[in-house]
């Protein structure tokens, strides 16, 4: 068992709950995006269960990651000038927050994240540095301590994590008592806040699994080693190949 940081043993249902209500009334419009069955979908099912399915793809910047910025922004000082590091749907999410709280930005990128996201993120007013992946905490460190910019974590940070966990709420809104969870694990921001909220909530019984591509199994890895580690990732879907694993997360999820 890890050594448990002081961040993590603050996650209380209370500061989840504060932080639901703040991600709910954020002016960055955040919804509470449906769940639908299965059965409504063209996708495939061959084993007789009941699932369903959130489509965060309906939040205003395309995913999920809307809802730790919501509550991140929220914490922060207004029109700071703030760095990041993203792939994409994070960095989308943070530059459109920027822009609509008068934010200086910018987003470290790596080289293989898609320029049609770094056009994207340009457009909302961010500036944009493309990096090695393995260089990406190097470029932010220097533009803390050489530009005096704010770093926030796309994924590890308390705040993200809580903001995140309001979608774990909204899943017991439909289904109290739910049997599995299943959450993709990037860095695991958004897997440690939605386990967090269920199982604050009271559903000791459910399981919560995170999933991640072979190819970029930070979390997987972590969890072996019972710390954080850090890998090469490759994987064609970049936004879930974080180069390590969330601090934050590892403790919070074993």
């Amino acid at each position: 068992m890890v050594d448990v940081p002081l961040s993590v043993k603050a996650i209380t249902l209370d500061l989840l709950r504060d932080a639901r209500e703040t991600v709910r009334t954020s002016p960055l419009g955040v919804i509470n995006t449906p769940m639908i069955p299965w059965c409504q979908t063209t996708l495939p099912l061959n084993i007789p269960c009941n699932i369903h399915i959130k489509l965060e793809n309906m939040q205003r910047t395309g995913s999920f990651k809307i809802r730790g910025v919501a509550n991140q922004f929220a914490r922060r000082p207004k029109g700071a000038h703030f760095v990041t590091m993203s792939a994409g749907n994070y960095g989308k999410s943070f530059a459109y927050a920027s822009k609509h709280y008068g934010s200086k930005g910018k987003v470290v990128m790596p080289e293989t994240a898609p320029v049609s996201r770094s056009t994207l993120i340009q457009n909302f007013g961010c500036e944009v540095e493309r990096v090695p992946t393995t260089c990406l905490m190097n470029v932010v460190n220097r533009c803390v301590q050489e530009e005096n910019m704010t770093f926030l974590h796309s994924y590890d940070d308390l705040d993200l994590i809580a903001g995140h966990a309001s979608l774990g709420f909204e899943v017991l809104e439909v289904m109290p008592q739910p049997d599995v969870v299943v959450v993709c694990c990037g860095g695991g921001g958004l897997l440690a806040g939605v386990a967090a909220a269920i199982k604050l909530a009271g559903c000791e019984k459910t399981r919560i699994y995170g999933v991640e591509p072979e190819g970029a199994c930070t979390m997987y890895k972590s969890f072996i080693e019972k710390k954080p580690i850090g890998m090469d990732t490759k994987s064609i879907a970049s936004g879930l190949a974080p180069p390590f694993a969330a601090l934050r997360a590892v403790p919070a999820l074993r």
